[in-house]
Parts: C-alpha cells; structure tokens; sequence
C-alpha cells in the first residue's frame, strides 16, 4: 500500500491502529514534521473518539494519554512509542469492490463489502468497542489492576526492560520479587492479571503457562503455602451494636445515613459496592415482613441480571431495626433538591454525600465513603484491633452470625448470593468446628462412665 499525503496517511493510521513509527515509515514522503503532525492528529482522534480511555481507564498505562498541549495551545505529539490501545487492530487493505478487511484477534481477518466507504463509521465503533472493553472488568478489579501494573511498570524501568515485552522471565524475576517483598499468592495472581491485561490490550503474547514461569509460581506456592491472610473482621450483631452506638442520632441526616449503611449493609450481606449503588426504586418495604432489595450489579453478577435479598425487620428493637434506619434515613433523603416527586426519582440513589452542615448533595455516596464509615465505627468503639475491620466487614458478620444461628449452607448463600460454595462455607466453619463436635460426646460420655472416687482420694476397683 502506498499512501502520497499526510492527510491520507493520518486517516490510515487513525483506522488501522497501528504502531505510529510503523506508518510513517509507511508515508515514505514525511519528514520529522510529519511525523509530528501525524502524531498530533492521532493523539487527538483519539481523545475524540474516547478509545485512549482503554489502557488508561483500565491499567493507567502513563504513555497512552489523550493529547497533551504545549504552551502557545499546538498539541504535543505523542512518543513513538505510542502503542495501539485496542485489543481489535483494524488495517485498511484494497479489496476487490471497495471492500474493507479488519483483523481481529477474536476472529481473524472479516472483510465488509463495501467497508471502505465506512472507514469512520468503523473506526467509531471500533473506538466504542474499545471502552466497553473496560468495563468488561468490576471497578474494584480495576483500581486492583492499575495499581499492580503501576507497580510492574516501575519495577521494569529501575531494571531496564520493557513492561510490554511479552517475556516470561521477566515475569518469574517480578514473581520472585514480589515473594521477597512478602506479597501473598492471592495478590501475587491479581498482578499476573493485569500484566496479562496490559499484553493482551496491547495485542502482545504473553503465556503465563511457560514452563520457567510455571515453575517459579509454583515453588513461590510450596514456600509461601497457599492458605489466606486473615479475613476482614465480621462485624456481627453484637459489634454491629457498638458501631451504632458511636453514631449520631438518627435525627440528623448523617447519623440517619450512616445508621441506614450499617444495618442494611449487615442485614443484606452487601458488598460495599452494593451498598453504595442502591438506587431509591430498589428497595421496597413489606408490610408485616421488612424489606425486599434488586441488587442490579454486583461481582457475582456483573452482567445486571438482578438479584433480590430479603431482611426481616426487627421492631422489638427499634434501634437494630434496618427497616426503622431506612425510614429515617428516607425523611432526610426525599426532601433533597434532586427529586422532582416523579417516576424517575426511582433512578436516583438512595445514599448521596452530604456536606459538613449536612446539606444533601445530588452525587451517589462512594464505596469508599462505606469503608470509610465501618473503620471510624469500630476506631470509635474501642473494639480490639480496629484496622481488621472494613466495608466488607457487615457482609461477613451477617454470614458468621446465620453461621452460628444454625443456618445451613444454602441459606447464607441465597442471603450472601455466593457463587462459590467454598467461599461460603469459610464463614460457616468456625461455628461448625464446635457443632456436634464429637470430643464434646466423648467427654460427657467419659463423665458419665467414670468410677466414683471413694474417701483417701484413689478410685476403686
């Protein structure tokens, strides 16, 4: 293929997502400035189009940035070594008919009739398909992986290799690093993860199956050995208590609200993101019974099939009630400016930020603000080491406490929505430890055999 101007070779570029240096070699004709200027051009399309949010978005890759400005506004081009941030390359290729073939890596080489016409219209969609590649990954999975690839990238740069170079041993020495710095093999996965992510996005093989590298993960799981770290505090019905008392009445908003967190957080076995992200139309009371909550997301269902959890109210204590925090909470709630009293009040969140006068702002409260609240709550209440408690803490006291109430697996799953059995069962494990435990049977039954002891202190027989 051979392209005569720069303005060609640009929309060349912008369609294929090719390697920057790769086409201007292409463009046999541009110099050093036309190189800028199609470095400029792209950087912008880009920005434009919303397909630079991918590597960003996902991993926070510093190189791949929308365009920069120098001082005087010109656009300051991007380093060579920009990288296409999709995981569909698309090249532009003559075809009989005017025809347009896109090479995917997810099915190989698909050739539109006609598609050169809609070179634009492509690349539009491949730009979309590039975001919703993002979200294809829970919020919290990506913060987790921006995080290890930041990490992963440094360490490369102090070393002088490449983080996209596609190099198992490179992997095993970051492995072996990360064992050393005392990493658990938990976290250790969700680094490989990203790094992965970051290859695959780039369109670069990396097989974490290597033999070298299989190798070395498996003696850092013999050494480290493979059982977790101590689990997130449960905050169960007699720390929930505490929590509570160090809250503000339920009188004003925040103490309402924060009231409303906890107990619905407990009752509903929510992860904070849940909790954070019920909307008003998804929770409805019941009359004579409690509340009935859609969970539209969550990471057992990231799809939005929905699910329902039911919580019993408990008005023989109106202050551990959830049903009564809710209500509480909702006089403060649907007097906020971001309601128009209509059917689309149903849309808006149920928990918002709210200033220091306690003025409601229209924002959905943040995850974080969830843990936030749980460490003051247990800070506050003096409970013995406050750092072991987190946003994750109500959802594992609610589990514990069905746990030592009796209820058996398939309950605290419907209640929790566990996809994993096992998962599930690690909470119900201390209580079992002691249930029908059979030393217990042997002891009362030893008791009851035992010879009586006669006066002088020696048994008899």
């Amino acid at each position: 293929m051979t392209c005569r101007t720069e303005e060609t070779v640009c929309q060349f570029m912008i369609t294929s997502y090719t390697r920057i240096d790769t086409i201007a070699h292409v463009h046999s004709a541009a110099g050093t400035a036309g190189k800028r200027a199609i470095e400029a051009h792209i950087a912008a399309a880009f920005e434009e189009s919303g397909a630079v949010e991918l590597l960003v978005d996902l991993l926070g890759i510093p190189r791949i940035a929308a365009a920069r400005k120098q001082p005087g506004g010109a656009i300051k081009p991007l380093p060579i070594t920009f990288l296409c941030p999709l995981a569909c390359r698309m090249s532009q290729e003559p075809q009989p008919g005017n025809s347009l073939t896109l090479h995917t890596s997810l099915l190989g080489e698909l050739t539109i009739p006609g598609g050169a016409a809609r070179a634009a219209e492509l690349q539009a969609l491949s730009a979309r398909a590039a975001v919703y590649a993002t979200r294809a990954r829970g919020e919290g999975t990506r913060r987790a992986y921006r995080s290890a690839w930041k990490t992963y990238e440094a360490w490369c740069e102090a070393l002088g290799r490449a983080p996209l170079g596609g190099d198992p041993d490179t992997l095993a020495l970051y492995a072996v690093h990360c064992a050393d710095r005392g990493l658990s093999l938990a976290t250790l996965r969700v680094h490989l993860a990203a790094i992965q992510a970051a290859h695959r996005l780039a369109g670069i093989a990396l097989d974490l199956r290597d033999a070298r590298l299989a190798m070395v993960l498996e003696g850092i799981a013999r050494s480290k050995g493979t059982r977790p770290r101590r689990r997130a505090a449960a905050a169960g019905p007699d720390v929930l208590r505490l929590m509570l008392a160090t809250r503000r009445a339920a009188d004003t908003p925040l103490g309402a609200r924060d009231r409303a967190l906890l107990l619905l957080g407990f009752g509903a076995a929510l992860r904070r993101s849940e909790l954070a992200g019920l909307a008003l139309g998804d929770v409805e009371m019941v009359p004579g019974r409690g509340l009935r909550l859609l969970i539209r997301r969550s990471k057992t269902d990231p799809r939005g099939a929905g699910q329902e959890v039911a919580v019993w109210a408990n008005p023989a204590e109106p202050a551990f009630c959830p049903l009564a925090a809710l209500e509480a909470w909702l006089h403060f709630r649907r007097q906020a400016g971001d309601l128009a009293g209509a059917a689309s009040d149903a849309e808006r969140p149920l928990f918002v930020g709210m200033s220091k006068a306690g003025r409601l702002s229209a924002n959905q409260l943040s995850d974080k603000a969830v843990w936030r609240l749980v460490k003051d709550a247990a800070r506050a209440s003096g409970l013995p080491e406050p750092e072991r408690f987190s946003g994750h803490s109500l959802r594992a006291g609610l589990a514990t406490a069905a746990g030592e109430a009796g209820a058996d697996l398939a309950q605290v799953m419907r209640q929790t929505r566990h996809r994993s059995a096992e998962v599930a069962l690690g909470y119900l494990r201390p209580a079992d430890l002691w249930r029908n435990n059979p030393t217990r049977t042997i002891w009362d039954t030893a008791r009851g055999s035992a010879p009586e002891t006669p006066p002088g202190g020696q048994p008899g027989g």
